[in-house]
């Protein structure tokens, strides 16, 4: 009788163990023998998000690398700093500030980036008032995560239009680029600062109720970096798969349904232009 109650119980394990390991750990194709490349996701989206999104490159390093890949990502930007710092991921996807403050701080090395430049729109509601940047003076303006680098680009656009954070415009911390959206559409927010596109891909129903007020300056977008203890055979062996993961090649869908354009090499000239927010993220981060 005891045993027949148990079975219930059982099944619901297995089925749980089962999903969580179509998760994180590899196919069962890979060669087992190969420990698993632990590839970290910058936390800009919900963990199954993150997962649907980056599961065709997740493929893509299995098959071609022939081991296991597991997807890792962290609750928020500042403990996904700490983690790559730490050296919990074997190769990383993050923020360009981040990418750049990690190769300072920790001699993390360069994989590749998106091609397309990173940008924010600033947004506001289909029928709102406000036609201009100076007209958000003594208004409420969303903003993802502290750390991000969209929030970083538009307090530099609103400093810019001769309006100070905290004095006569109020910067109020959404957490995520949906959320900062929907504070928006809410009526909790006047505008918001989000990734163009981030924006982009959200429902037509969301997108209707909402206008472009202008956009920030372009940077360069999201890279992938390497931990600085990763052997030097598996380093360009990551390195030359990831710069063949081309929208003409084995990217072809991933780039058609992220707008991502292509991948590209890390150029000097990317991490230079992004020392001022390395500068500031590291007065953030203290």
């Amino acid at each position: 009788m005891n045993c027949i109650k148990l079975i219930p119980a059982l099944f619901i394990f297995l089925l749980f163990f089962v999903s969580a390991s179509d998760l994180c750990i590899a196919d069962a194709r890979t060669d087992g023998s190969k420990q698993p490349l632990n590839v970290g996701l910058l936390p800009y989206l919900s963990t199954n998000r993150l997962i649907d999104t980056y599961k065709a490159i997740k493929d893509y390093l299995q098959n071609t690398l022939n081991r296991p890949v597991r997807l890792i990502t962290a609750p928020d930007f500042k403990t996904y700093i700490q983690r790559t710092i730490e050296g919990e991921y074997d190769i990383y996807h993050t923020a360009p500030h981040f990418a750049a403050y990690a190769e300072s701080k920790a001699s993390h090395r360069r994989l590749s980036r998106f091609t397309r430049m990173l940008d924010g729109n600033v947004i506001v509601r289909k029928g709102s008032p406000i036609k201009a940047v100076k007209e958000l003076s003594g208004k409420v303006l969303a903003t993802p995560d502290r750390l991000a680098v969209i929030t970083m680009l538009g307090e530099m656009l609103v400093q810019e239009n001769g309006m100070q954070p905290g004095k006569n415009i109020t910067l109020r911390n959404a957490g995520s680029h949906v959320n900062a959206i929907l504070s928006v559409t809410r009526g909790n927010a006047d505008a918001a600062v989000v990734s163009a596109a981030i924006f982009e891909r959200q429902p037509d129903s969301t997108k209707s109720k909402l206008r472009i007020l202008t956009k920030t300056k372009q940077i360069p977008h999201t890279m992938f970096m390497a931990n600085s203890t990763i052997a030097e055979e598996d380093y360009n062996a990551i390195k030359k798969a990831l710069l063949a993961f081309t929208a003409e090649g084995p990217g072809s869908d991933f780039f058609k349904q992220t707008k991502r354009k292509n991948m590209s090499a890390i150029s000097d000239q990317d991490m230079d232009s992004l020392q001022p927010f390395v500068k500031l993220l590291k007065t953030r981060l203290q």
